[in-house]
């Protein structure tokens, strides 16, 4: 029977420190082959993101201003693929000096290889804001990692060249997303095209919607055990969750189609679906300077906006926001390597790296006085969705991910759960499943 992560990661726990302590003599003497000075360092850097195509303009601004350190990056592509990889990596004792890490249910499980932030960034942490630090601080209370970017759901893409064309308006109410899928069919489009698959996009698409519904907030309150997961308010937000598909409010097997490249590429970006349901990390597709998913795609002429998607439930809530993205610096690291770890932890949080990044709209500032720079060249639509977007983010109050204390995989249970739902399983029965 394989281990769950918890079960992985504990049983790599237990096998960790001879290896480390092994590993840690190898690295030493590495240091002292390479003249091992903060001048002259390689340092391991682990995560999901930045992405390939991100990584290299990040890369050479940093050694820029670092010339003396070398980054070795291993990127996951995705974050369950670079979990297993930081998984292995840990049992094997050889922990990146740098790894990306995300909140949420699995947080408290990769913290614990984690180096206080205290213990090499005290004089620069306060340059980036509380409310993201709060996301990164452990049970114990301790800041385990350093927030990079923010991002929230639930928001669409949307083509209005191929809108227009079929002559259909954004839709502003529930009657209207309904209307707006119909038409898209019977002109042979695809509506909101939904990657489905993913357990990830589909709890956070039920999160945001779950706050509609009651006096908001009771998804965390299941998740934290306070109600039961059969509670009549989330079994009304999962029929509401079960009347989407039936309404035919996203595409044909959309529980089959991956958001990543699937619902991107097979359905928006193949001009095939006028909408894409995705998070504010998308937005860099309404700008022509960020955009490097659009060029050589059949949208490529296209012009693209982003929108909040309407709400579902009997009140808005607002937008769902967060730490997207966050880096830990292995409690491992020592001497020269920590010194270059810490250097390029802040420089993609609070300098050059940060400012680059959040112009690449993979997410949203987390360092005080940082915002978004949009060329002045710009389409108007683009500039306007940008602003919708750092507004919304800004008036959120309702937290993206789902902290469980001992439940890593309450998210792909809960998506596992919502996905047979929206089969046609009964919302009640499913739901209590998730109850502990």
């Amino acid at each position: 029977m394989p281990l769950s992560r918890k079960q992985f990661l504990t049983a790599a726990a237990l096998s960790v420190p001879a290896t480390l302590a092994l590993a840690a003599c190898a690295g030493d003497q590495r240091e002292k082959d390479e003249g091992g000075d903060s001048e002259n360092v390689t340092i391991a850097v682990m995560s999901w993101l930045p992405t390939t195509v991100q990584w290299d303009e990040i890369y050479a601004a940093f050694q820029k201003e670092n010339p003396g350190i070398t980054i070795d990056f291993t990127n996951g592509e995705d974050q369950d693929q670079f979990e297993t990889l930081l998984g292995n990596e840990i049992v094997a004792g050889t922990v990146p000096e740098v790894y990306g890490i995300r909140t949420g249910a699995v947080f408290e499980d990769f913290a614990q290889y984690a180096m206080p932030v205290e213990e090499y960034g005290s004089e620069w942490i306060d340059k980036v804001r509380a409310t993201p630090k709060e996301e990164t601080t452990t049970a114990d209370g301790v800041l385990a990692a350093v927030p990079v970017l923010t991002a929230g759901s639930e928001y669409y893409l949307y083509n209005k060249t191929l809108m227009d064309e079929l002559g259909l308006s954004l839709p502003t109410t529930y009657d209207e997303v309904v209307a707006v899928a119909k038409a898209a069919t019977e002109a042979g489009y695809s509506p909101f095209a939904l990657g489905g698959s993913d357990t990830w996009h589909v709890a956070d698409f039920f999160v945001w919607m779950s706050n509609q519904f009651g006096e908001g907030g009771t998804v965390y309150k299941a998740a934290l055990g306070e109600v039961p997961w059969d509670d009549d308010v989330l079994v009304e937000a999962a029929t509401a969750w079960q009347k989407l598909f039936n309404d035919g409010v996203f595409q044909q097997a959309s529980l089959t189609t991956t958001t990543y490249p699937s619902a991107r590429d097979d359905f928006f970006l193949s001009r095939k679906a006028i909408a894409m349901p995705t998070g504010s990390w998308h937005v860099g597709m309404t700008l022509v300077g960020p955009d490097k998913e659009q060029p050589g795609s059949a949208a490529e002429n296209d012009e693209i906006g982003m929108a909040v998607f309407p709400t579902i439930g009997p009140k808005d809530a607002g937008v769902t926001s967060g730490v997207d993205f966050a880096l830990a610096v292995s409690a491992e690291a020592e001497g020269a390597k920590l010194d270059a770890a810490a250097k390029f932890v802040e420089f993609m949080a609070t300098g050059t790296g940060q400012q680059m990044y959040v112009n690449m709209l993979q997410g949203f500032p987390v360092a005080e006085g940082v915002e978004v720079e949009v060329a002045d060249d710009e389409s108007e639509l683009g500039k306007e969705s940008v602003k919708l977007v750092t507004d919304t983010l800004a008036e959120s109050v309702y937290a993206r991910k789902l902290v469980a204390p001992g439940n890593d995989s309450l998210e792909a249970d809960l998506g596992a759960v919502l996905q047979a739902i929206a089969g046609g399983a009964d919302p009640k029965t499913e739901l209590a499943k998730l109850n502990k």
